[in-house]
């Protein structure tokens, strides 16, 4: 996740609105609405300053860019980015550490799906890419075009309402270099450190991504600020992070594998015993019915001789 704040501009916002509506008119966002025309963005940021001098900056550029595995995790869903956005901006207002929240900022953005290389790309300057040409693969970012000066309309209704004790409206500076402190010309300051870590870990809370360790905040500073000792130390570090997770996968994949398995096999034990079952009441329904055997008419059936009992013999008695 890429989250910059660039410098704004003492004049007005019309030329950097412009610019921006080259892919695609129309579709800005603020906190509450969707669906904007470029025509509302420029009145509303112009219009929505208060104390400031000629020669002071009016509004700033902050672009968020997520990486290509995040826009794949969110599956490149404007509806996601959007949403996201007005998360960023709660960060954003909430790191001035005044009690702010999005909604009292005057912010408009924008969606982009395409990037030209720059100037300051390093394959520009090595010769192997020339500036103005399009960036390949997934390049979706946001624009996103904030006031220097808080929400006027509603810091005039709270004041009205006396829900305001704050007798001016605030100035909000990320340029700023002071951190969380009451001194100098801007009180209380911005981290834009803690800002994109806080934005880093909202996409990563929002849409329960699984950030790597390459693609923190915190590994990419480090690989181009730290020393040279910090940064073999966070590769080593890197790479035996990345070995144990990739242990742990394969681990939990043999597990998935062996419960397969053993699931596969009591289904085909239990499919035998079925069958067996079945058998053996279809050997019990299914008895064979004996015939009685039938004589063939052209063999004569023997005659049965019924055996006389011999008369009885009276005897006689003797003669007298």
């Amino acid at each position: 996740m890429v989250v910059k704040v660039n410098g704004g501009s003492a004049g007005s916002c019309g030329g950097l609105v412009n610019y921006l509506e080259k892919q695609e008119r129309g579709q800005w966002f603020s906190q509450e609405r969707d669906g904007m025309r470029a025509g509302e963005v420029t009145p509303a940021i112009d219009g929505n300053k208060r104390n400031l001098g000629r020669d002071d900056e009016k509004f700033y550029q902050i672009i968020i860019g997520p990486s290509r595995e995040e826009l794949k995790h969110i599956g490149d869903d404007p509806a996601k980015l959007r949403d996201y956005t007005r998360d960023v901006m709660n960060e954003y207002a909430r790191n001035f550490g005044k009690g702010i929240e999005g909604k009292d900022l005057v912010w408009f953005a924008k969606i982009e799906k395409e990037r030209t290389h720059t100037h300051s790309d390093r394959a520009v300057q090595t010769g192997e890419e020339l500036k103005g040409k399009k960036k390949e693969g997934e390049q979706t970012h946001v624009h996103v075009i904030v006031s220097r000066t808080e929400n006027l309309s509603q810091f005039k209704a709270r004041q009205q309402a006396g829900e305001m004790e704050r007798k001016h409206p605030l100035k909000l500076s990320p340029a700023t270099n002071h951190r969380a402190t009451e001194k100098g010309a801007v009180k209380g300051g911005f981290d834009r450190t803690n800002f994109i870590r806080a934005s880093e870990r909202q996409f990563d809370q929002k849409f329960s991504y699984e950030r790597k360790p390459t693609e923190t905040f915190e590994y990419s500073r480090n690989q181009q600020h730290g020393t040279q000792a910090e940064r073999v130390a966070e590769k080593l570090a890197v790479i035996r992070a990345e070995s144990h997770r990739q242990e742990q996968e394969r681990q939990a994949q043999r597990q998935a594998a062996e419960r397969r398995a053993a699931e596969q096999q009591k289904a085909k034990e239990q499919g035998q015993n079925q069958q067996q079952q079945r058998a053996r009441g279809e050997e019990k329904t299914q008895e064979p019915q004996q015939r009685p055997q039938q004589t063939p008419p052209d063999v004569a059936r023997p005659k049965q001789t019924i055996q006389q009992e011999p008369p009885e013999i009276k005897r006689r008695g003797p003669r007298l």
